[in-house]
């Protein structure tokens, strides 16, 4: 079974105002640390993440590489985070200073804040401790390093009347999989709880999210489709990496106006080893659920057709896909790992 993304570079965006016209220094975007797990470590075969086979009870120690490729002194912060599943499947991690309540508990860095001099080198140390009476399966955390940022006003000016403009910093974060196997009987179980229609965020019609879990005790990767005949939908999707013990709602682009009526979801997944799932139900837009829909498109869309603030929100946001885009692209052409695909054990 394997894992995708197992070391990735994240862009968080910290907001700091909505004010000012055009501000010099509009976009502070932090400085990137150098990550990776040094020889020695407890890793797969060619791999570049910790795969710790631990019974309940037990312990490992484990080091991490840390890099500053910057031409001045960073303050790093090594953190666990926890690793869940995204909306579209594949591996999410926790942004920095998230909360612990996952496997990252299991995780106690040695010196979880150190400074690095320019292009200085460290290896710092942490500890996973697998919790008695842990049931068999297999339990994924990320291992974070970031340089905190704050995002820098002083450039912002006063609006003019009908004017806005915005501050933000972005943080990089590095993240490297953590995989615990626990041994014992373990496999993935995808189950449909349910299906949901909602308004598009665009406000450009109905969008419908599939209410997925994955009940079992190892990753899940697969392929899927979801059909619902009376309005020509046909949409086959690829499952990523589905973590154990996550759930997600996966969106499905529907319709471009509300169909009133009931509607039959079909929804068929095929998974590790030839397993398969299949779930019908229906949703029914009519009464209070139509009125809900109308209400929320004709809010987007006059959200949408307002200028001003929000017209410099929807640029803000642009800029920040962009700069984040951007940064990762350097980021993988620099000396740090690239992103990895592991196969677990």
């Amino acid at each position: 079974m394997r894992i995708t993304a197992a070391v990735a570079v994240i862009a968080v965006a910290c907001f700091a105002a909505v004010v000012g016209a055009a501000p010099a220094r509009a976009v502070d975007q932090g400085d990137a640390v150098g990550a990776s797990v040094p020889p020695g470590s407890l890793t797969p075969p060619n791999a570049r993440f910790y795969l710790l086979p631990l019974r309940p009870g037990q312990n490992v120690t484990q080091t991490l590489h840390l890099q500053n490729p910057n031409d001045h002194a960073v303050n790093v912060v090594i953190e666990p985070v926890d690793a869940g599943t995204n909306s579209i499947t594949g591996v999410r991690y926790g942004t920095p200073g998230s909360p612990k309540a996952l496997t990252s508990r299991w995780v106690v860095v040695s010196t979880p804040q150190v400074t690095l001099q320019a292009g200085e080198e460290r290896n710092v140390l942490f500890t996973v401790q697998v919790p008695s009476g842990v049931k068999p399966g297999q339990y994924l955390a990320g291992l974070s390093a970031s340089v905190p940022v704050t995002p820098d006003t002083s450039g912002v000016a006063a609006p003019p009347r009908g004017g806005a403009a915005f501050a933000m910093a972005l943080q990089l974060q590095r993240a490297i999989a953590v995989e615990v196997d626990v041994p014992g009987p373990r496999a993935p179980k995808l189950v449909v709880t349910g299906a949901t229609a909602s308004a598009s965020p665009a406000g450009n019609g109905v969008d419908l999210g599939i209410h997925i879990a994955n009940t079992g005790n190892a990753f899940a990767h697969g392929t899927g489709v979801i059909r619902v005949a009376d309005t020509n939908t046909d949409f086959p999707f690829k499952i990523d990496t589905f973590v154990p013990g996550t759930s997600i709602v996966y969106p499905v682009t529907w319709t471009k106006t509300i169909v009133a009526g009931d509607h039959h979801i079909e929804v068929d997944l095929t998974y590790e080893g030839g397993q398969h799932t299949s779930w019908t139900g229906t949703v029914d837009i009519a009464g209070a659920l139509k009125d809900k829909l109308e209400h929320s498109l004709q809010q987007v869309q006059v959200h949408n057709a307002k200028k001003g603030v929000n017209f410099w929100l929807v640029l803000g946001g642009l800029l920040m896909l962009g700069l984040a885009g951007g940064a990762i692209t350097m980021r993988r052409r620099s000396r740090r790992p690239p992103y990895v695909k592991y196969r677990a054990a």
